[in-house]
């Protein structure tokens, strides 16, 4: 079995297996000894899952429930005791005297913890850019088919949301410190276990075991081209030498109280029409249904079950894991089943001199999509229209009413088939030698590939295509990505000084490649897609089929000189010289520097005396980072089939440019200073850090209008303007309680962010607004503009002053006809909240253990288009309206665009809560059980009218509340975890 997975792997993965399989030896003829002990905290009271390990190796092990461990250890070995929260300790092994026994001193800080800073570590005392680390302890609670859901209120600055509601499929959107970008990525580098780009959906959000957010531009600048969005650094858990362990645990979790947009019943519609619109009697059909309730589950169910092992020595360690998750939606037919197999090898050589450290996963997942669209047609479908009409063979049995966009919800559900499938394969092996005492020399090397298919069949029946006699779709791709990266790496300590040098190569190569058929006309719906050349709709015209491919690479040289005097005044430098083949010719390559200063002022001899302060560090940093997230290719000229000719008794396909070549095209660049302050206080009892940021990005990447001829196509992609951002952070922990028996520690950020587009124009290309946010059908308008001067993401229109006694809106600068000229339009809100908090909480008593989080958003609008649409007297009949109208009904005229629809988008969540209980259980088979019950997205407080106040706020297009939509869901979890 496992020779045919190797063959099944590409060359590179192939190559980094079979090195893992050759060198993963035991090695026999160690002088070991058996060392056991206990570990307790300063009350006396024993430590579990305490970090026990040979300094300089992997060999370790875990403290069990009552603060005991065993290990076998060379006999010159030196154990460091580790633990989240607690100052670690060295101990020297005596052969004479096995037993040693452990007394951890509390530090709620950490100033010795170890954070990651890209392509190395540091500590939080030596670190001097803005980098939050979140480790395992402090993660949120529950069920998460995202890992990023840990974190979510975590960081400062750091926006987390889900503006696709509950539906499976969907992940998190992220955004650190504000919006840096008109047309470029705007998510964050994300880096799993050294893999840039890696993938969150192969992750088990169980086998993360931190999180280090480097947030300014001294920090992201090592990653060059991709770090202006911040970078989020993934830690997975590795191999744990020492006793076999095996671990077992398994969630459910249900979806209950589904929030969607509230319409009229049944009932409310025939009084409607009975009160305000008579004359539309001919809509009332005499039946009573719930159109949401007709296309949803009534409780949807999710489970994940996850198996992991691990164990072995000083030389060779292993940690597996298998996880099944499977997930439910709320729309049904909609769901998601994944299986991922993850094994992490650690092997050494030569006394440590060696090192090799392989990771593989293998993630497959089938899954059901969900068409968004259906909730909205079950919004403003007639309550008092029955689901089936049996009378109508041409409709399948369903009902029909004839309108525009007017389709039955149930059967564009049931007349579909929608699935899909992905492969995904993640391998890399790191090779540490260790040349000397302070010279390390890192290889690394990645090979990542995904393979999808995503089929769709719409039946003879299905509403948008009835009498078509069906139509069949399959499309299908594979992407791939090969990294290496090599490392020098040189730490060395003289006296009171302490010096890093480190010194790279970083090479990156992506390909993508996809194809899409279509076919219609089946004379049956048996073989679904199965058939697709069975169809008649090729030589009708009915018929479609394309391909894709692309290929992009990135050459980089790296180097960080970094430096400390008496762990009192801080130094680090970096540089990173970076080429892709997605820049024009002449701009090929791009250098980006950083520089950041730290000074320890708690270390000066005028605060010696001062007790209660532990830890005050000032830092400030520089650093200029890139934006290349775009499609390939953007700098050369293609050609496009613009038509056919008929030459010589034949057609033939005739080109045309289909865009212009750009020599100068190169990367968005973006310049940030950070200026910060990390403290602790009253015997580190509470700590935190502030965070002030100005950046600048500039060479901003924008589509411009452009004459033909000069130019070959009326469109160029090139670098004008720039964007800026400036904001304020902090961060609070506290240890509120802490006695023997009960603790209560919190941590409470708050961060505010202000967006401006400074220009988007030069001498030639002089416009300097552009009018977004395009919302069609019956409204037909553009609410938004990107201007010059003025933050992305601002509203523009009419001001409303109310309703007049003829039921009519009242604007302001309105003309007799009651119409505002668009010269006289105001901004009228603006999606960006102006501030955002976290709150979250952690309780324990005994083996209880109580945490909630919560977040609020303050300030910031969003357009309920649902109110814009839908809030009017006129549209009822046909269509159902907004349960405001009912509430508010003097407002009988037309609907226009206008402030009225403009919502504040202030709120307050609990995001989570979750109560746990560790067992104590005395037996030689298991050595943990916990249980534990979580709820996630619990309560949401808003004036917003609509589903939630938190909608999409990438892009240059945020706070559009749109009508297609996935509801949201409370999610309830339950679970254990038993280790043996």
């Amino acid at each position: 079995m496992i020779t045919k997975l190797i063959f099944k792997l590409g060359g590179i993965t192939k190559l980094m297996v079979l090195l893992a399989l050759v060198f993963t030896t035991n090695n026999l003829f160690s002088q070991d000894i058996n060392v056991t002990g206990q570990v307790k905290n300063e009350e006396g009271l024993p430590l579990s899952g305490v970090n026990v390990y040979v300094k300089n190796s992997q060999t370790g092990t875990l403290s069990d429930f009552d603060g005991n461990y065993q290990l076998t250890v060379p006999s010159s070995a030196t154990l460091v005791f580790s633990y989240v929260g607690y100052n670690p300790q060295e101990v020297g092994v005596n052969a004479a005297n096995p037993v040693i026994n452990v007394v951890l001193q509390e530090s709620l800080e950490g100033l010795d913890e170890v954070v990651l800073i890209g392509y190395g570590q540091s500590t939080k005392k030596e670190n001097t850019g803005a980098v939050t680390s979140i480790k395992s302890d402090e993660f949120n609670q529950g069920l998460y088919s995202d890992p990023v859901g840990l974190i979510q209120g975590k960081v400062a600055g750091l926006s987390i949301t889900q503006p696709n509601g509950a539906d499976p499929l969907s992940g998190y959107q992220i955004l650190l410190r504000g919006a840096n970008t008109l047309t470029s990525g705007q998510q964050p580098l994300i880096i799993i276990d050294g893999v840039i780009g890696a993938d969150l959906k192969n992750i088990n959000f169980q086998d993360v075991e931190s999180f280090d957010v480097l947030k300014d531009g001294s920090a992201a600048a090592i990653y060059g081209t991709r770090g202006t969005n911040g970078v989020i650094i993934i830690t997975t858990k590795q191999a744990i030498n020492g006793k076999g362990t095996f671990e077992y645990s398994s969630q459910v979790s249900v979806q209950v109280s589904p929030k969607g947009v509230q319409n009229l019943t049944a009932d409310e519609f025939v009084d409607a029409i009975n009160t305000y619109q008579p004359s539309r009697t001919g809509s009332l059909y005499g039946s009573k249904t719930n159109w949401f309730d007709e296309v949803t589950r009534s409780i949807p169910i999710s489970s994940q079950n996850t198996v992991s092992f691990s164990g072995g020595d000083e030389v060779f360690s292993h940690r597996s894991s298998v996880t099944l998750n499977q997930s439910e939606g709320l729309l049904q037919r909609n769901e998601s089943k994944r299986l991922l197999i993850k094994t992490n090898i650690i092997q050494s050589f030569f006394d440590d001199a060696i090192k090799l450290n392989f990771n593989l996963t293998r993630g497959s997942r089938t899954y059901s999509p969900a068409n968004y669209d259906i909730f909205r047609q079950a919004f403003f479908q007639n309550p008092t229209q029955p689901v089936y009409d049996d009378t109508n063979p041409d409709t399948g049995g369903y009902s029909f009413v004839s309108g525009l966009e007017y389709y039955n919800p149930v059967a564009l559900l049931k007349e579909r088939t929608r699935d899909g499938k992905t492969n995904d394969i993640l391998a890399n092996l790191r090779v540490t030698t260790k040349l000397t005492d302070y010279l390390t020399w890192d290889n690394f090397i990645s090979e990542q590939t995904s393979e999808w298919e995503d089929n769709s069949y719409r039946t003879n029946f299905y509403p948008t295509a009835l009498g078509a006699g069906g139509e069949a779709e399959i499309a299908n791709g594979r992407s791939s990505d090969v990294q290496f990266e090599s490392v020098l790496d040189f730490h060395q300590k003289f006296g009171n000084h302490n010096v890093g040098v480190i010194g790279g190569y970083s090479f990156q190569e992506s390909k993508f490649n996809s194809s899409f058929l279509s076919n219609t006309g089946f004379d049956s719906d048996t073989f679904l897609y199965n058939n697709i050349g069975a169809g008649l709709g090729l030589p009708e015209g009915n018929a479609s089929l394309g391909s894709y491919k692309s290929k992009s690479t990135l050459i980089a040289f790296f180097g960080r000189a970094t430096y400390n005097y008496k762990e009192k005044y801080l130094l680090s430098a970096s540089i990173r010289k970076e080429g892709s083949s997605k820049f024009g010719d002449n701009n090929k390559w791009g250098v980006f520097p950083a520089i950041s200063v730290g000074w320890r002022i708690n270390e000066e001899q005028f605060l010696n005396d001062v007790k209660w302060v532990n830890n005050i560090k000032l830092r400030i940093g520089y650093g200029v980072t890139g934006n290349q997230d775009f499609a390939p290719y953007q700098s050369l000229i293609l050609l496009n089939r613009v038509g056919s000719l008929f030459y010589n008794q034949q057609w033939i396909n005739s080109y045309g440019p289909g865009q212009n070549p750009n020599l100068d095209l190169r990367w968005e660049k973006k310049k940030e200073y950070n200026v910060g302050l990390d403290f602790s206080l009253f015997d580190q009892r509470f700590s935190g850090s502030l965070e002030y940021y100005k950046r600048k990005t500039e060479d901003l990447l924008w589509n411009f209008e452009v004459p033909v001829p000069p130019y070959l196509f009326n469109e160029l992609f090139t670098n004008v303007g720039t964007i800026s951002n400036t904001g304020v952070e902090a961060t609070l922990n506290g240890l509120i309680i802490n006695n023997s028996d009960f603790k209560w520690s919190t941590t409470i950020t708050a961060s505010h962010n202000k967006n401006a587009l400074d220009k988007i124009s030069n001498a030639e290309f002089t416009q300097t607004s552009y009018e977004r946010g395009f919302v069609g059908g019956a409204v037909t308008v553009f609410t938004q503009r990107i201007e010059e001067g003025q933050e992305l993401g601002s509203f523009y229109g009419p001001v409303w002053l109310g309703v007049s006694e003829d039921g009519v809106d009242v604007f302001k600068n309105q003309n007799p006809l009651g119409v505002v000229d668009k010269s006289d339009w105001e901004k009228i809100g603006n999606a960006n909240p102006d501030a955002i908090i976290g709150w979250s909480n952690n309780l324990s008593y005994k083996n209880w253990n109580l945490s909630f989080a919560m977040r609020a958003g303050i300030g910031g609008d969003v357009l309920n288009a649902y109110r814009l649409y839908y809030e009017s007297w006129n549209g009822i009949g046909l269509r159902n309206v907004v349960h405001t109208q009912y509430e508010n009904p003097e407002f009988t005229g037309n609907i226009t665009y206008s402030s009225k629809y403009i919502e504040d988008a202030s709120f307050l969540k609990l995001d989570n809560i979750t109560l746990s209980h560790d067992f104590k259980i005395n037996s030689k088979y298991i050595s943990g059980l916990s249980v534990f019950g979580s709820a996630q997205n619990v309560f949401t407080i808003t004036k917003y009218n609509g589903i939630d106040p938190e909608v999409n706020l990438g892009g240059i297009e945020p706070g559009i509340d749109a009508l297609s939509y996935y509801p949201r869901t409370t999610s309830i979890a339950f679970g254990l975890n038993v280790k043996f």
